[in-house]
C-alpha cells in the first residue's frame, strides 16, 4: 500500500510537469499554443502605432482598457501628420516604421501600390468580421481580394440648418428633395435675410467629393484616371452653380466656419457626421437652434446619402510584433470599449454591431435627437468610391481644377487637363 501510494504520488508530479510542458487547457477546451508569439498575454511586446490629431488622443486613450486584457503588451503613440512625413520615408527605406499605422481610406490604396509589400495581409483575421463593417469601408482597404488593414471610422454626410433662420426666410426644410430646390431655397432666404447666405464652401474638394460620391462615381475607374467623368462634371457645375447664383459663400479654410456659423451669416452646412461635435462645442449658445436631414438629390427620388472621410489602421510588414499590433486594432475597432472611445472623440464607427449599443443611442441633447442612429441610417445606400492608387499624387491638381471650374474656366477642358497631370504623375492611363 505505501509502495503504491508513493507511485501515485510519482504520477500525479508526472502529470503536473506535463501538463505544464502543454501549456495547459483553454476554457473551450483547445489546447493553447505552445509557440506563443510576441504579444500574446505570455509574451512581452513594445508595438508603436503612428496617428494624428483626434485620432491619436483616441488611440492614447485606448492603451488603459488594452492593457487590462494584454498586460504585457506596451503601446506607444507616435503623433504623426496628415502628409505622413514621419510614415512614408521609413517605408520607402524598408526599416524604421511604425507596428501600426493610420492613414486616410482614400489614401491607403497608393499606400498599396507605392510601397508594395509593406504591408501585413490580415484577410484571414479579417473574415469573421466581414458582415461587421460597413460594405462600403471594405473597398479602400482590399487589393486583389486581399485586406491590409480595417476599416475606422466613416463619414455619413448630411444637410445640417438652422431651424430658426430657415422659419424666418419662411423656408420648409421638408419640401427640399433636390439640390435645384435646394438653390431655389437659398435664394429665398437671401433675400428674406440680407447678409445670410444657404451654406458656405472652402478651398478644399469636400463638396466635390460629397457629390461624386453621392452619384457613384470614382477618381479611378477600371485601373485608370476618371476625373473627367459624367459624374465628375455634375458634381463640379453643382458646385459651381451654387456659387454663380450667390447662395454660397466661400470660406478660405476650416476655421473660417465658425466666425461665419456664430454671425448668422450662414443658414446650413453640407458636411458629414464629424461636424456634430464641432457645433456643439463651438457654437455652444446655439444649441436647439441646429436640425439634421438627409442630403438633397440630384434627382426626385434620387440617392441622399454620401461618405466624406474615413480612416484604416494598417500593420507594418516591418513589425516585429505583428500579432500583437493586430491585437492593438482588433481591440480598439471591434469592441464597444473600444469604440465607447472612438465615439466620445467624433470617430464615427464602420463597425456596424456597436450600433446597437447604448451608448450608440443615446439622445444628443444639442441637437434634441438621437444623433448616432440618425447618421446610421444614412450608411445603408452610400457607393463605394473608388480612390485608387493615386490620392497621394492628386490632391493639388484636384483643388486647382475645383478652382478653375469656380472662376470661370471651361469644365470639359479643366477636367482633361487635370486627368492629364494626374496621368503623368501617377503612370496610369486616362478614361476617354
Amino acid at each position: 500500500m505505501k509502495r503504491f501510494s508513493v507511485l501515485l504520488s510519482l504520477l500525479v508530479v508526472l502529470s503536473i510537469f506535463l501538463t505544464a510542458c502543454s501549456g495547459g487547457k483553454e476554457k473551450d477546451g483547445k489546447a493553447s499554443s505552445t509557440n506563443e508569439t510576441a504579444g500574446s498575454t505570455n509574451e512581452k511586446a513594445t508595438i508603436t502605432v503612428a496617428a494624428w490629431n483626434a485620432a491619436a488622443d483616441a488611440l492614447t486613450e485606448q492603451i488603459a482598457g488594452f492593457n487590462q486584457k494584454y498586460p504585457n503588451i506596451k503601446v506607444e503613440i507616435l503623433r504623426a501628420d496628415t502628409g505622413y512625413t514621419k510614415v512614408t520615408p521609413a517605408l520607402a527605406a524598408g526599416t524604421g516604421a511604425p507596428d501600426v499605422i493610420q492613414t486616410q481610406a482614400r489614401d491607403f490604396q497608393a499606400f498599396l501600390q507605392k510601397f508594395p509589400d509593406q504591408f501585413v495581409d490580415i484577410t484571414d483575421k479579417t473574415q469573421k468580421y466581414k458582415n461587421d463593417f460597413v460594405e462600403s469601408s471594405w473597398k479602400s482597404v482590399t487589393k486583389d481580394n486581399k485586406v491590409y488593414a480595417l476599416p475606422w471610422d466613416l463619414g455619413p454626410t448630411a444637410l445640417y440648418y438652422r431651424i430658426d433662420l430657415f422659419e424666418k426666410a419662411g423656408i420648409d426644410v421638408k419640401s427640399i428633395q433636390t439640390w435645384d430646390e435646394y438653390i431655389e431655397a437659398g435664394k429665398k432666404l437671401k433675400e428674406a435675410i440680407p447678409g445670410t447666405a444657404m451654406t458656405l464652401y472652402t478651398d478644399d474638394f469636400n463638396l466635390y467629393e460629397i457629390f461624386l460620391n453621392q452619384m457613384g462615381g470614382s477618381y479611378v475607374k477600371d485601373g485608370k484616371i476618371n476625373v473627367n467623368s459624367p459624374e465628375s462634371k455634375k458634381a463640379l457645375l453643382l458646385q459651381k452653380k451654387m456659387k454663380d447664383e450667390g447662395i454660397a459663400i466661400n470660406v478660405h479654410d476650416g476655421n473660417g466656419r465658425i466666425p461665419a456659423l456664430t454671425n448668422d451669416k450662414v443658414a446650413s452646412v453640407i458636411l458629414p457626421v464629424w461636424y456634430a461635435g464641432t457645433l456643439s462645442h463651438s457654437v455652444e449658445k446655439q444649441a436647439g437652434k441646429w436640425g439634421i436631414v438627409p442630403i438633397p438629390a440630384f434627382e426626385k427620388g434620387g440617392n441622399t446619402q454620401a461618405n466624406l472621410g474615413g480612416s484604416i489602421l494598417a500593420v507594418s510588414k516591418q513589425s516585429k510584433n505583428a500579432d500583437a499590433a493586430f491585437k492593438f486594432i482588433e481591440y480598439v475597432l471591434t469592441t464597444d470599449e473600444g469604440q465607447k472611445i472612438m465615439l466620445q472623440y467624433g470617430l464615427f464607427p464602420s463597425y456596424t454591431p456597436f450600433y446597437k449599443s447604448e451608448v450608440f443611442n443615446t439622445e444628443d441633447k444639442y441637437f434634441g435627437m438621437e444623433l448616432y442612429p440618425f447618421f446610421a441610417k444614412l450608411t445603408t445606400t452610400i457607393k463605394g468610391m473608388e480612390y485608387g492608387p493615386i490620392m497621394l499624387d492628386a490632391t493639388k491638381p484636384l483643388k486647382d481644377m475645383i478652382d478653375g471650374v469656380l472662376t470661370g474656366n471651361d469644365v470639359d477642358k479643366t477636367m482633361e487637363t487635370t486627368a492629364e497631370s494626374i496621368s503623368k504623375s501617377t503612370k496610369l492611363d486616362v478614361n476617354k
